[in-house]
């Protein structure tokens, strides 16, 4: 059927070169892969156009079938022309070779592979990608690819500064979600949140003096009181050139040898009650002569729960309990802030998830009192971990109330104000 053995044995060839051409584009680096999608492109199109492939430089050129026939019409008068020794070749080789510059065409970029087009969007930003859908419904369609979006999610999210209970990626792939990767940056972008229509400290100091308000009562704990960020304190109760803290004063314990803070304000205006909890004293803090002892088997503020005796029991962020009059406390306590080392190295962060799952559990703490992590670092030369990460390690896809994580420095107060506002802001919307 297919004429003569040669043209069978040319038909066999193709094939063969095809298959080889696809199977290396599957088993080949990204490179080759581009490379082989081109050519293949380039086969499509060879009714069309006669192409060029320079691999080197990752340029391709083609011109239309009737340039190429003419120009190759015109190399045979140009052969004819030199054996018979005219000398006009050189200057007709020269005519055609500008008309055939004149009909150099660059291939359409919608007329590309797919994985082309996804490898040239892969060095794209997300806000670059969305005019670049904009343009037609082609690109739309392009843009929309689901493995797009999530490397552009993993590209990004270390980058950003803060994280919500309502914005955290962990949570959506957590419980498969149906949500598309684009939907899940969308939701979990602070750039592209909606920003609050109102600002409770943006009040002036005259009228803030007429609205009725309670200062809540906050309390403050987890490892980052244990380490260098521990000077935090210190700025909160007013020890700070900037004065955006002032320290008011003292109140007592609620509870026996638990709950002793101090009255701060922010700006002269928002007022709280800070609670300090410490996981011990200095001495207990830095005593490791007990083997094989945990954060949490050191913490003076946990105690094991009954299920911490069965090995088959709960997981072990859940194998410990606040001490009675700790629980006591977070009873009667309107908001809570967990403060954590962000310098410190990634297997250090998880060692603070048992006192965090503990203090928050919901069988002594309101569910509605919301949550403020602040991921601090001790001053602007200390390298820190992206707020993403500490949120992975800290497991707070599994903390079911309203919360918030802030990117924070100590020395600069960077991060805890916006902070601080937000915890504010949430308490009054209870």
């Amino acid at each position: 059927m297919f004429g003569d053995e040669k043209t069978l044995s040319n038909v066999q060839n193709i094939l063969a070169k095809q298959e080889a051409d696809r199977s290396s584009f599957i088993a080949g680096d990204l490179g080759s892969g581009l490379d082989v999608s081109l050519k293949y492109m380039m086969q499509l199109y060879s009714d069309t156009y006669a192409v060029t492939l320079d691999t080197m430089n990752g340029t391709a050129r083609c011109t239309t079938t009737s340039e190429v026939s003419g120009e190759s019409s015109s190399n045979m008068s140009n052969s004819n022309l030199i054996e018979e020794g005219n000398g006009s070749a050189e200057s007709e080789r020269t005519e055609k070779q500008s008309e055939h510059e004149k009909g150099i065409a660059g291939i359409p970029f919608l007329h590309l592979p797919i994985q082309v087009h996804l490898h040239i969007l892969s060095y794209l930003n997300a806000s670059d990608i969305c005019r670049l859908s904009a343009t037609c419904q082609q690109c739309q369609s392009i843009c929309a690819d689901e493995l797009l979006w999530r490397d552009v999610l993993k590209k990004e999210k270390s980058s950003w500064t803060e994280l919500g209970n309502t914005s955290n990626p962990a949570l959506y792939e957590d419980v498969n979600s149906d949500l598309g990767y684009k939907e899940i940056y969308m939701r979990c972008n602070p750039h592209c949140a909606r920003q609050e229509q109102f600002d409770i400290l943006s009040i002036p100091r005259f009228l803030w003096s007429f609205i009725p308000h309670k200062a809540p009562k906050v309390v403050m704990f987890g490892p980052g009181l244990d380490s260098d960020t521990s000077k935090i304190v210190h700025k909160l109760i007013g020890n700070d050139e900037s004065g955006i803290f002032q320290y008011q004063g003292m109140f007592p314990a609620s509870q026996p040898g638990v709950g002793t803070g101090f009255n701060i304000s922010m700006n002269n205006k928002a007022q709280l009650g800070l609670i300090t909890l410490y996981s011990g004293t200095k001495r207990d803090r830095t005593n490791v002569n007990i083997p094989n002892a945990t954060r949490a088997d050191r913490n003076k503020l946990l105690r094991p729960t009954a299920a911490s005796n069965n090995p088959d029991g709960d997981e072990t962020d859940l194998k410990y309990e606040p001490i009675p009059a700790v629980r006591d406390l977070c009873s009667g306590t309107d908001a809570f802030i967990f403060v954590v080392d962000s310098s410190a190295s990634v297997e250090e962060l998880p060692e603070g998830r048992p006192e965090l799952f503990a203090m928050m559990s919901e069988r002594w703490t309101p569910n509605k009192a919301p949550l403020l992590i602040l991921s601090c670092v001790p001053d602007c030369e200390s390298s820190k971990i992206p707020c993403v990460d500490v949120a992975e390690q800290l497991a707070m896809h599994r903390i079911n109330r309203t919360w918030k994580m802030f990117d924070a420095n100590v020395s600069t107060l960077s991060g805890v104000v916006e902070g601080i506002t937000w915890l504010l802001e949430a308490t009054n919307r209870r």
